[in-house]
Order: C-alpha cells, then structure tokens, then sequence
C-alpha cells in the first residue's frame, strides 16, 4: 500500500506543475505522509485519515496564505479590450494546433483556448504572439514566425 501512496503523490504533486492552483500538492503531501505510515505497518484506516487531515489541512490552512503570496507577486497586465490582446506575448500550455486541434496559452496569468493561425502545431512552452481573437480563443503564432514576419523588409 506504501508504493500506492507513493506513486500517487509523486503523480498529484507533478500534475500540479501543469495548472498551479495549489491544490494537487496538498493531497499530494497528504499522500506521501500516507506513504510513510503505510511503511511502518499503520492500517488501511489509519492511512485514509492521514491522508485526509493532511491534505484537507494543507487545503484549509496554509493554500489560502500561499495563494495570496502568489498574487500578491503576480504582475497584473492591464487589458481594455479585445484589442489591446491582439501583439501581446503568451505561452503555449499544452500542442496548440489549428481550430479541429485547439490547445491552451497562459496569457496575463491566465489559461486561453489558443489555436494556431498557420494551421501548424505548436508544442508546449512555446512562446507566441496573439494575432486576433475569435470570442474566447486566441489565434497565435511562434514569436520567432512573428518578428521575422513583421521585421522590414531588407534594403
């Protein structure tokens, strides 16, 4: 039951990585004290309660202080409209592809339906500029495609 606990842990404390909202690392904690009650022979029961205070704790208790520190240092983009979207920089979350293959971009410190404007696949933690907005998701392009299509022409 230890190794149970362990790989669930280790599995919720890396989904954490992918969206930051603090709560997968608290019953990941929750999972990984588990773990080590499991190792020294604790019952099933005994396990479960484990985890539940620690990660309900760490939800009730110290998520709220955490999630203030991080805002607190977040820096706001202020956007007006739709328009002021259109040349600002985000970064691929997941494949961002066309709009059969949508993906995600953070944008402003925010998760955005992105899709791509040339049709071509974008891989994770690519960095693009917004070309135009269609309702709620941005079209991107690779900031690379971007400044090089938008550079002067030569001579």
């Amino acid at each position: 039951m230890a190794l149970f606990w362990l790989i669930f842990g280790i599995a919720l404390i890396v989904l954490e990585a992918f969206h930051q909202a603090f709560f997968a690392v608290f019953l990941g904690a929750g999972s990984l004290v588990a773990a080590l009650v499991a190792a020294v022979g604790a019952p099933l029961g005994v396990q479960l309660a484990v985890f539940a205070v620690v990660g309900l704790g760490g939800l009730s208790l110290i998520r709220p202080v955490v999630a203030r520190v991080v805002d607190r240092h977040r820096v706001p983009v202020r956007l007006k409209g739709v328009h002021d979207i259109v040349g600002q920089a985000a970064l691929t979350l997941d494949e961002v592809g066309d709009e059969l293959h949508p993906g995600h971009a953070m944008l402003a410190g925010e998760r955005w339906l992105a899709v791509t404007d040339s049709g071509a696949s974008l891989p994770p933690s690519t960095h693009v500029v917004i070309t135009a907005v269609h309702g709620t998701t941005l079209v991107v392009r690779a900031a690379s495609v971007a400044s090089a299509t938008q550079a002067p022409p030569a001579g």
